[in-house]
């Protein structure tokens, strides 16, 4: 996990580096400060996923232009989806017992998250005249397209979560960092 991690951090890091070259773009600081949260992540799994999620969105998508490619604004709003609704069944199954009001929730959480994606674009566009939502030549028709795809991929993943709950639990009971290290001090 280490290595992909690594990895990760590597590519994103030279992806900016080379797009600061050849061209350069005020989004790129978007990229590097949201690069720069991933020290107070506190598992190597979480710290995996984030970067991978950066590089996506955030560097490909705005920074390299990914997001004219047809479709590739759908599947990163779906897979934001997904992702949210993991996150919020991790936070949320600590203090919501009732599994009904769990499954609610945790799409609400993500719906809130979509909107607030909406706004993040919308924001774009009035401050930098950046318009990642197209509201110049789509309007409103892209960002309901967006949180549909962002809503259907958290019901997906919702219902995966109810009917196999412990697949993610599994997936997301994280072992220490450094395994090496607790085994040893679990010793003395």
């Amino acid at each position: 996990m280490k290595t992909l991690y690594k990895s990760l951090l590597v590519l994103t890091i030279l992806t900016l580096i080379f797009r600061t070259l050849t061209f350069f773009q005020y989004s790129l600081f978007i990229s590097i400060a949201l690069l720069l949260v991933v020290h107070w992540i506190p598992h190597i799994l979480y710290k995996t996923e984030y970067v991978a999620y950066i590089y996506l969105t955030q560097v490909l998508g705005t920074t390299c232009g990914f997001y004219n490619l047809p479709y590739y604004d759908k599947f990163m709003h779906f897979l934001s989806g997904a992702i949210f609704v993991i996150i919020a069944y991790i936070i949320l199954k600590k203090y919501i017992k009732e599994k009904p009001l769990l499954m609610i929730m945790m799409n609400c959480v993500e719906t809130a998250i979509a909107f607030l994606w909406e706004v993040f674009e919308y924001s774009g566009l009035l401050l930098f005249n950046y318009d990642a939502s197209r509201h110049y030549t789509t309007g409103v028709h892209d960002t309901m397209q967006d949180m549909i795809f962002s809503f259907i991929a958290g019901l997906i993943i919702t219902y995966i979560i109810y009917k196999y709950p412990s697949y993610i639990d599994s997936l997301y009971k994280l072992p220490p960092d450094n395994l090496e290290l607790s085994s040893q001090q679990s010793h003395i």
